[in-house]
């Protein structure tokens, strides 16, 4: 369960002075999770854009992605550059990937934090395959697959993968990809707020 926060009041992205950073939470996550991370961003200037989607991740993988991409438009749209970056929590790092790889050229930097890129383990047994489904819904059980997800570097687009060696959730084997910044102590549900650490990777620019 990640680790709760409350979402600071976003300014309007209509007065966006540069490239908007989105944050994505991750599977039973919310945008709070991203609290000390937005502060340290909106204090730096920087605009933010932190939607909520898929009933916090639940729901399948395609009607994530769907509620993300109908909402980016927007955002984009108020980008003075046509670009975003974004930062992708566990199942926000993949739906990010696959968002970056959906609009070529539109994500400049995706910094993922234990980010499921590769998706995760099958459970066990089938009968925690099917507890989890019934407690994380339809999405825990799509990103529990038999065969590592191809995960591929979008062209155009800076890839910085966050990832520690206490995560218990994600395997490193899934979350590595593109640029590499190892933590150590860190627990999965509080990687989000890493503020210094995600700020640096993302090296913001307007």
């Amino acid at each position: 369960m990640p680790h709760r926060g409350t979402l600071p009041e976003l300014p309007p992205l209509a007065d966006a002075p540069g490239t908007p950073v989105v944050l994505l939470h991750g599977l039973m996550g919310s945008p709070g999770n991203y609290e000390r991370t937005a502060r340290r961003l909106l204090d730096a200037g920087v605009p933010v854009a932190a939607p909520e989607y898929g009933r916090h991740g639940t729901v399948g993988l395609e009607r994530s992605l769907a509620e993300i991409t109908d909402g980016i438009g927007e955002v984009l749209g108020h980008s003075p550059t046509g670009r975003i970056d974004i930062v992708g929590h566990s199942l926000g790092g993949l739906m990010g990937l696959r968002l970056a790889h959906y609009l070529p050229g539109k994500v400049r930097t995706l910094v993922g934090l234990g980010a499921a890129f590769r998706g995760l383990p099958p459970a066990r047994n089938r009968l925690l395959g099917w507890g989890i489904g019934t407690v994380m819904g339809v999405g825990a059980r799509e990103l529990m697959v038999p065969q590592p997800l191809d995960a591929v570097v979008p062209e155009g687009t800076r890839v910085v993968s966050i990832v520690s060696d206490a995560d218990r959730v994600v395997p490193t084997d899934s979350s590595r990809l593109g640029e590499l910044v190892e933590v150590h102590g860190v627990r999965h549900e509080h990687l989000p707020g890493l503020a210094a650490e995600i700020t640096d990777a993302l090296g913001w620019r307007p």
